[in-house]
């Protein structure tokens, strides 16, 4: 299936977090990005990256992110659990996983949807994704050499986009897979 038949799934005008999909532990919060990674038993090169970046933004010591592989793979996650995150702080956390995707990735379905159950673990809402965002194109010249602008603002935008079109009912059945 093609990203854009991906995307025409489903439509939906707004986002709502559901109190299911959110997370405050930063342990935890790696480990379910982790499992859905892994959930077709490979990391493709664009979900190892979310995930470095990730666990770097979450800011886990050296060793957390092989523990936390670990207890996947055992079926011991229910052991997993760290430090708390505030809600700005993941605010931060996203901004940087988003960068890191627009700038570093391939932008493939698996981790469209690494971004979104990020977003909804966070229970980050529209109006906060669009400010990241516009955070992120002021940055912009900092971040990109300027020959990239205009494309890193096309993934900015297309991204986005396709943040919105993806429901609950999507994404859950990605996590299911």
């Amino acid at each position: 299936m093609t990203h854009t038949q991906w995307l025409s799934l489903v439509s939906i005008s707004g986002y709502v977090a559901e109190e299911s999909w959110l997370e405050d532990d930063r342990s935890r919060v790696f480990m379910n990005a982790s499992i859905l990674a892994l959930k077709d038993g490979q990391l493709s090169n664009g979900e190892k990256r979310i995930l470095v970046k990730l666990a770097h933004a979450l800011r886990l010591q050296e060793d957390e992110p092989k523990r936390i592989y670990d207890a996947i793979l055992s079926g011991k996650t229910d052991t997993i659990s760290g430090d708390g995150l505030g809600h700005s702080e993941k605010i931060v956390v996203y901004g940087q996983v988003l960068e890191a995707m627009l700038i570093h990735t391939d932008r493939s379905e698996e981790v469209i949807a690494q971004i979104a159950y990020l977003r909804k673990m966070f229970g980050i809402e529209e109006a906060e994704h669009r400010a990241i965002s516009r955070s992120l194109d002021r940055q912009l010249e900092e971040i990109v050499h300027r020959s990239f602008i205009e494309e890193y603002r096309v993934r900015l935008n297309e991204t986005g986009d396709a943040l919105r079109q993806i429901s609950s009912q999507l994404l859950e059945r990605v996590v299911r897979r």
